[in-house]
């Protein structure tokens, strides 16, 4: 068994069932698996065995889903790339993990053709859609007139076999390439239909970038395990994802919180008919409690997940009907799944005290690729240090507060920056807050509020640090507050402390 017998057996059991609709293309079973298997066929003609990597640099769509799956037939192993990145940054990346193929939407061309000849090991280069280099073939050209049978491995794909490498953000450091096995995304899609009682009747949109962990293995493969609907969106825009909801009867929705955010804050949002939604789902990063609120003034229960590309990627989830009771926790363990909060020795602490996160189960990696020192850095006794700081409550909900280096200290306290954000995030004068630590003479390091203000509207730095009294010790309240029109984030919606200790703690 591995992840490409999933269209196959849906395909073989219920061909004229919808499955994929991106624009107005629509695919049944029996044609989703068709074009993948001519796919298989062509990668197989470019000599793609059991083992050869390949990498996509595009952006969402069916022909993202069909490579994987033409890949995971063969044995073969996908590279997905963050199109945000500049081409130094691929180029890094690529060169470690030695793709012999690249696949590329028109909007990356140019990006694509700065690769060219930077990265020795890629043999052919593929265009997705028109635009690009005409040395480069397109795809649909490349699989037209190929087989539809299933095809034939140069060896057994199983689920101890590699399926996809992908990277992590780098916000420290070089990325390491998480080696994501069949197994993991088996496990991660169990987990995830036991914990949302998913089923073929369920319509999920991928919005989310297919490249990341979260749009790929929340938003698609459970669907895709299930035997449901995927609508796609190229690239996430608000207006569309609203719209998208409303025309094709979207049960499930994963998003980052800046997604969220930026959804309720367009006009549609008051007008969209949510009557076909079942609940969405929030995760890589933490979730202001005041935006959970908003939705669910909406009608929607607003579940938070907790999870990792190492993890592939859920760790713990909230049911539906905790929605409300333990607003701000990301849930309990999936089933298959197990955690701890350790101290800094690796120690188990009781319940309600505060300590690193570690998860064990069979949908956490086995390695980094070709990083065999931080693969022993990170994995204890198949136990992943996660590097997120948190407890678990009395009934064994897990609350995350912070990444762990992000915490600073000041005056001798423990300060996560999550918890400030969280409060100023209900600060209508506020968009959007990025709290770091900056260094200070009396107190070693105290709090700035990078903010970003409600657009039309003036705040003042004395306002905000107004608004933080009697919510937080004093400790925790910033002392500094600085005013920008954006954050840097990654594309994960995480906020980038790193540019701003550099840019406002040199």
């Amino acid at each position: 068994m591995n992840i490409g017998e999933w269209p196959t057996r849906w395909a073989a059991r219920y061909p004229d069932e919808h499955c994929i609709k991106y624009g107005d293309l629509e695919l049944s079973k029996r044609e989703f698996n068709a074009r993948i298997n001519r796919l298989a066929h062509a990668l197989q003609e470019m000599g793609v065995r059991k083992g050869t990597r390949f990498a996509a640099l595009m952006a969402n769509s069916n022909v993202f889903l069909e490579i994987l799956l033409a890949l995971n037939k063969l044995g073969g192993i996908m590279v997905p790339l963050n199109f945000r990145l500049a081409a130094p940054e691929l180029e890094y990346i690529l060169n470690d993990s030695e793709p012999e193929g690249l696949i590329y939407s028109p909007e990356f061309a140019e990006t694509a053709e700065a690769l060219h000849g930077a990265v020795p090991s890629i043999r052919q280069y593929v265009r997705e859609l028109e635009g690009g280099s005409a040395d480069d073939p397109l795809y649909e050209e490349w699989i037209a007139g190929k087989s539809e049978e299933e095809p034939v491995p140069d060896a057994e794909v199983t689920l101890d076999d590699y399926q996809f490498i992908m990277y992590t953000s780098g916000t420290t450091g070089k990325p390491k390439g998480a080696a994501i096995l069949h197994g993991n995304t088996q496990w991660n899609a169990i987990n995830s239909i036991n914990m949302y009682a998913m089923g073929n009747e369920d319509v999920g949109i991928a919005c989310a970038p297919l490249f990341h962990i979260g749009g790929l293995a929340v938003s698609a493969f459970p669907i895709l395990y299930v035997g449901g609907v995927l609508t796609i969106q190229r690239f996430f825009n608000p207006v569309e994802t609203l719209q998208i909801i409303e025309r094709d009867g979207v049960t499930l929705m994963f998003g980052i919180p800046v997604m969220f955010l930026l959804m309720t804050q367009v006009p549609e949002f008051d007008t969209t008919d949510y009557a076909s939604v079942r609940f969405f789902i929030a995760g890589g990063a933490p979730c202001p409690r005041p935006l959970i609120e908003t939705w669910q003034k909406h009608g929607i229960n607003f579940n938070q997940g907790y999870g990792m590309t190492e993890t592939a990627t859920a760790i713990t989830a909230l049911r539906t009907e905790d929605a409300l009771r333990k607003l701000g926790s990301c849930g309990k363990p999936v089933f298959h799944t197990d955690i701890r909060i350790v101290d800094t020795e690796g120690s188990d602490l009781p319940r309600g005290e505060m300590g690193e996160v570690w998860v064990k189960g069979p949908n956490v990696i086995r390695e980094y690729w070709r990083l065999p020192e931080a693969t022993a850095e990170s994995i204890t006794d198949g136990w992943l240090h996660t590097g997120d700081m948190g407890y678990i409550d009395d009934e064994g909900y897990l609350f995350l507060v912070d990444r762990r280096k992000d915490m600073y200290i000041s005056g001798g306290e423990n300060v996560y920056p999550a918890e400030v954000e969280d409060v100023l995030m209900g600060f209508g004068k506020v968009a959007d807050v990025g709290v770091i630590g900056v260094s200070d003479e009396k107190w070693g390091e105290v709090g700035l509020a990078v903010v970003v203000p409600t657009p039309g509207v003036e705040v003042s730095e004395e306002e905000v640090i107004e608004f933080c009294r009697g919510k937080l010790a004093k400790y925790k309240i910033p002392k500094r507050v600085a005013f920008v029109e954006a954050l840097p984030r990654t594309a994960t919606g995480k906020i980038l402390k790193k540019e701003l200790k550099a840019q406002f703690n040199p």
